[in-house]
């Protein structure tokens, strides 16, 4: 179980050693310190014996000589009990050969919960995302043992510790979903959280063939979670080698009876758009390559535009300005935009750019994390920052922009 079970040998022979040293070093002297004056008075006084014992004591020894005399007076009962236990020990064997009793080294526990872990191909909208989870929602809500499922769409439903292990949380974009199965009480349902599990699994496989997501039914550990039973790591000189090893990697799993619900961390060929400025016609319209870039980001990312002062919430609320999404959802619209050139006409956008068609590069992931990966710019003093590859304290730098300063100070008076 990766970093949770490789302490352990080191941790246990340590205890016992710790735990011998303590039995015949430290309880002997904390025994001879605190009961020496009482056993010292007692000597003296002659009311004691150092083989006294009490009548509870005695009772126990009567009961421990009735049962072992006849043992040690008759040699071949000691070897007919020798043999008794010897029997019962291999009938305890022989019950998991003959399978009547399943040995696993952490036993399925009867949880309230399960999760729904939904990962469309590469690009598809939120819409089609948040459809296919609504179907499978409604396949799982008619079961008898599901009280309610919770649908997140674009983000990460609440995680647990096994969701913390296999980062659910950094989960987020148009290609994710999670479904939050909850259950009836254990005394209001026939079946336990693992079999119901299996056969949710099952249910929700001819949705995910026919709305080409990945499925996957995760449980809550009963003990330490991992970030998949079995994981399969692979390293190659280049990207297509990696990738068609693993290919046969991934076919082995397919083939092998007992694996389900099987990924990898390899994006499908995505659609990518090179917008690129056409320097000559902007210039003779009258726009300058930065306001055609900072059209199109505020278009699709939004930007801020001001603040709520909403006096019933502890911080400002910010007011993005940002494109309908229908509108930004397709090439067309976003070309459609306008920027004002020189004597205040409007230019499109179509007009000023180049389009090129292309597939997303594949990110690198390693031991569950992508690697950040920035595109190259070609030109002099030119740079990227992305903010989800800050640091944690550079990220929260940033959020505070002068108009949230303004807003808190004019909040607190």
């Amino acid at each position: 179980m990766g970093p949770y079970m490789r302490p352990i040998p080191i941790n246990a022979s340590a205890a016992m050693v710790f735990s011998l040293l303590v039995a015949f070093v430290v309880s002997p002297w904390l025994t001879h310190r605190l009961f020496r004056r009482y056993a010292e008075e007692h000597a003296r006084s002659g009311s004691a014996r150092p083989d006294a014992e009490t009548s509870e004591e005695g009772r126990l020894h009567h009961l421990y000589e009735r049962m072992f005399t006849p043992l040690l007076e008759r040699a071949w009962r000691r070897w007919a009990l020798l043999g008794s236990v010897v029997v019962l020990l291999l009938a305890a064997v022989s019950l998991v050969f003959l399978k009547l009793v399943t040995v696993k080294m952490l036993p399925y526990d009867n949880k309230s919960e399960i999760q729904v872990v939904v990962d469309m191909p590469a690009g598809a909208t939120l819409e089609a995302t948040a459809a296919a989870a609504r179907e499978l929602a409604g396949a799982v809500r008619a079961l008898p043992e599901v009280s309610d499922v919770e649908v997140y769409v674009g983000t990460s439903g609440p995680f647990n510790f096994n969701g913390l292990v296999r980062h659910y949380f950094m989960r987020s974009g148009p290609l994710v979903a999670d479904l939050q199965v909850n259950l009836r009480p254990k005394g209001e349902r026939h079946r336990a959280s693992h079999p119901f599990a299996i056969a949710v699994r099952e249910l929700l496989a001819p949705i995910a063939r026919r709305t080409g997501a990945n499925v996957k039914v995760t449980e809550v550990p009963p003990g330490p979670p991992v970030l998949s039973t079995l994981v399969a790591e692979i390293y190659g000189p280049d990207l297509e080698r990696r990738v068609d090893l693993a290919k046969q990697v991934r076919a082995v799993f397919e083939s092998t009876p007992g694996v389900v619900d099987i990924d990898w961390y390899v994006e499908a060929p995505g659609p990518r758009l090179d917008v690129e400025v056409d320097r000559e016609k902007a210039v003779r319209s009258g726009v300058t390559p930065e306001v055609v870039v900072r059209t199109l980001r505020v278009a699709l990312d939004g930007t801020q535009a001001g603040l709520l002062h909403d006096p019933l919430a502890r911080e400002p609320v910010p007011l993005v300005l940002r494109l309908d999404r229908a509108q930004r959802s397709s090439l067309d619209g976003l070309l459609d935009v306008t920027v004002q050139g020189d004597q205040g006409r409007l230019v499109p956008l179509r007009e000023l750019v180049h389009v090129t068609p292309t597939v997303r590069e594949k990110f690198i992931y390693h031991k569950n994390l992508r690697i950040a990966l920035h595109q190259r710019q070609y030109g002099p003093n030119r740079y990227t920052t992305v903010k989800e590859h800050m640091p944690p304290q550079h990220q929260f730098y940033d959020s505070w922009s002068p108009e949230r300063m303004l807003g808190w100070a004019e909040k607190v008076g």
